[in-house]
C-alpha cells in the first residue's frame, strides 16, 4: 500500500484500495523510497557501457560530476542559464508546503517535463489529467498501434509460431490495476501539483562521461605498464599514423 511520505505517511490515493482489500495494508511502501523505481540505473549502464567501448577503442575516459541537473536543464525559475532549454512545469503553491516539503516557494520545486516534441513526459502539461496519462502509456503497450500490435516484429524474433503465440499470450492488465495506478497518479498530481512529486520526470544522474586521446609519451616517463597494447595502436587503427603518440 503505497503511503505519501511528504503528505505525514497517508494513504497515497489508494484509501478504497486499502478497504476493499486490493492491496495489502501491512505492506506499506513510501512513496519517497521508489524513488525513480530504478529507471536511473539505466543512465549508469549507459556510462558504464561507454566506458567498455572506449577502453576498446584504445582511448582514456573518466565519469565525473556533471553540471548540476537544474542549470543542465535550464531550469527558468532557479537559474540564469539556458542550458539545454527543457520545459520546466512549477507546481501551484499550496498552504502545506511548508509542512510538506519546507518552503512555500514553488522555483526550487519546478521540474523538467519535456524537451520541445521531442521528449514528453507522460504527465501534464502534455495530458490534461493522469488519468490520460496512464491510458496512453497502455494504449503504446495493447492499443491499436501498440508495440503488442507489432506482430512482424515479433514474427522477426521468434521460431516458427512463436511471435503469433506470444502475442496472444501476453498478459493484459487488470482494469483494477489500472483503476489504482490512476488513483496513485492522479493523488500525487493534486496533492503536490507536478508529477511525479518525489522525483523529477526527467532523470539527469549528474555525472558525465569525458573522453580522450591518451598522451602515450607521459605514461611512458612515469608509470610502468600504463597503458594496453589497445591504446598503443590507437592513432594507427583509427587514424592511420603508424607510431604516433597521443595528444
Amino acid at each position: 500500500m503505497l503511503v505519501d511520505d511528504r503528505n505525514f505517511y497517508l494513504p497515497a490515493g489508494v484509501a478504497k484500495w486499502k478497504r476493499n482489500g486490493f492491496l495489502n495494508k501491512d505492506v506499506k511502501v513510501p512513496l519517497g523510497v521508489l524513488g525513480p523505481m530504478r529507471t536511473q540505473i539505466e543512465a549508469e549502464l549507459l556510462l558504464q557501457n561507454l566506458m567498455l567501448v572506449i577502453q576498446s577503442m584504445g582511448l582514456g575516459g573518466w565519469i565525473h560530476a556533471s553540471v548540476t541537473p537544474q542549470h543542465l536543464l535550464g531550469n527558468p525559475y532557479e537559474s540564469t542559464q539556458k542550458g539545454l532549454g527543457f520545459t520546466f512545469q512549477k507546481p501551484r503553491p499550496h498552504l502545506l508546503d511548508l509542512v510538506r516539503w519546507g518552503t512555500f516557494l514553488t522555483g526550487p520545486r519546478a521540474h523538467p517535463v519535456g524537451l520541445n516534441d521531442l521528449i514528453q513526459g507522460m504527465c501534464p502539461p502534455y495530458y490534461k489529467t493522469m488519468a490520460d496519462a496512464v491510458d496512453a502509456v497502455i494504449a503504446l503497450k495493447y492499443g491499436s498501434q501498440g508495440v503488442y500490435e507489432d506482430r512482424d516484429y515479433f514474427r522477426g524474433i521468434f521460431k516458427g509460431d512463436g511471435g503469433e503465440r506470444y502475442v496472444k499470450e501476453v498478459p493484459h492488465y487488470d482494469p483494477r490495476v489500472v483503476q489504482c495506478v490512476k488513483d496513485v497518479c492522479t493523488y500525487i498530481y493534486e496533492t503536490h501539483g507536478r508529477f511525479p512529486a518525489h522525483v523529477d520526470a526527467i532523470y539527469v544522474p549528474g555525472v558525465w562521461i569525458q573522453v580522450h586521446h591518451l598522451d602515450l609519451e607521459y605514461y611512458d616517463k612515469l608509470f610502468n605498464n600504463g597503458y594496453t597494447e589497445t591504446h598503443r595502436r590507437h592513432q594507427e587503427l583509427w587514424h592511420g599514423q603508424a607510431g604516433a603518440a597521443g595528444h
